[in-house]
């Protein structure tokens, strides 16, 4: 199921990826860090995992594009462009919070299609900025970027992106991380996590790293402030 070393998930013919925000470097941009458009990166790195997990269908589980209210002059470029550059042959795209209007960069791709949830199996895959009623066993959800932080005995402070895999209410939640790197990290050994589906995961939930390794609950790993 996990893809080892990568932020992302096979689930029968589905490659699964949360995340993406297309038109997050005019932001950056703003902030004053330089970069150059990252949609041939990210579209190569998928297509590099299609051709590695022999998937043909794609789920990108939320936020392809940043700009949370309204379409960027950028989205409105890279969104298509990215969509296309994709091999995959079907692209369903469960709408996260930052997708307001997607289907306007999406329309004339035919292979695509915007969804607010995605069932396969037994899984349930919705982007975990609102809730979902399901009898299906596994919710998988995107939203957090969550990583872990860790400090050493000199006070130096690591992230590493990572999975989060627990059970409430009868039911499996997994948290995925971010598939771009760029758009931050939220510790998930500090504080809760954010959406009504994640928010229920307790201390006991387990943290892994993105080679599979698991580092403990996420109660046993706090850092010191």
């Amino acid at each position: 199921m996990f893809v080892k070393n990568e932020a992302a998930i096979k689930v029968g013919k589905y490659l699964v990826v949360a995340d993406v925000h297309i038109g997050i470097t005019k932001d950056l941009w703003q902030s004053g860090v330089s970069l150059p458009s990252q949609v041939k990166v990210m579209a190569n790195r998928l297509n590099k995992l299609k051709k590695l997990t022999k998937t043909t269908h794609l789920i990108i589980l939320g936020d392809l594009k940043h700009k949370i209210t309204g379409i960027s002059v950028q989205e409105k470029k890279e969104v298509p462009e990215f969509l296309r550059m994709l091999k995959f042959r079907k692209i369903i795209l469960i709408k996260g919070n930052h997708d307001g209007f997607v289907e306007k960069l999406t329309k004339n791709i035919k292979k695509v299609s915007v969804k607010k949830s995605f069932a396969v199996g037994n899984y349930i895959f919705t982007h975990g900025h609102r809730n979902v009623t399901t009898k299906k066993k596994i919710i998988i959800v995107g939203h957090n970027h969550l990583c872990v932080k860790f400090q050493d005995d000199v006070g130096a402070i690591y992230n590493e992106p990572v999975w989060v895999r627990g059970k409430a209410g009868g039911r499996k939640i997994i948290i995925m991380p971010a598939f771009n790197e760029l758009c931050g990290y939220y510790a998930a050994n500090r504080g809760k996590f954010n959406g009504p589906i994640a928010s229920k995961l307790k201390g006991n939930a387990h943290v892994y790293l993105l080679d599979g390794t698991d580092i403990g609950r996420i109660r046993d790993l706090k850092v010191k402030e």
